[in-house]
């Protein structure tokens, strides 16, 4: 959970939701602000790329950016560059990344998550640079638009799984009677 919030209301509203449990509410590492992020991360270095026309974060210690992660449940008081060294990060190692955000500011981070999503009140800047706009204001829209989404991904893949084999078995099945019979079994009616 990456918030603007202060801390303490970060610890609180993430265990509310089941992001952390009471426990690991006081272990080091679990809950940092974005200055603690940063000083834990160690030395990076943000580089404009104009072939990609993206940002991209090049760590000196790629080993400390990803101790940190591997603890890091809240990041409370984040800036714009914490969200982009954050999402960065998980995507040099290979992870995905949803971000939701609604402000100009978040515009960047919402581009260069694998999935944006952007809130109905957000602005035309944010929602302009999301994969995904949810037009209401509640999150368990994004939930139901994810489940949407993979049920019609599941669907368009076994559809693809049927026709493929029907055509493959209609093919081989005219290839191979023509071959030994002279003519096709098959015809136009």
């Amino acid at each position: 959970m990456v918030t603007g919030d202060h801390i303490q209301t970060a610890l609180t509203v993430a265990h509310r939701v089941g992001i952390i449990n009471q426990a690991e509410k006081t272990l080091d590492g679990v809950a940092l602000t974005g200055e603690e992020f940063r000083k834990r991360i160690g030395a990076y270095k943000t580089v404009w790329e104009p072939e990609t026309q993206m940002w991209r974060v090049k760590f000196a210690s790629k080993m400390k950016f990803k101790s940190v992660k591997d603890r890091l449940r809240i990041i409370a008081r984040a800036t714009d560059e914490d969200k982009l060294i954050l999402i960065q990060g998980i995507k040099q190692e290979g992870g995905l990344v949803a971000m939701s955000g609604e402000k100009t500011s978040d515009a960047t981070a919402l581009k260069m998550a694998s999935v944006g999503l952007c809130m109905g009140s957000g602005c035309t800047v944010a929602k302009e640079n999301s994969d995904l706009v949810i037009m209401d204001n509640d999150f368990r829209s994004i939930h139901h638009a994810i489940m949407w989404g993979r049920t019609i991904f599941g669907n368009v893949r076994k559809f693809m799984q049927f026709q493929l084999t029907i055509n493959i078995t209609l093919c081989m099945i005219i290839l191979l009677s023509s071959i030994s019979l002279g003519n096709s079994p098959f015809n136009v009616i």
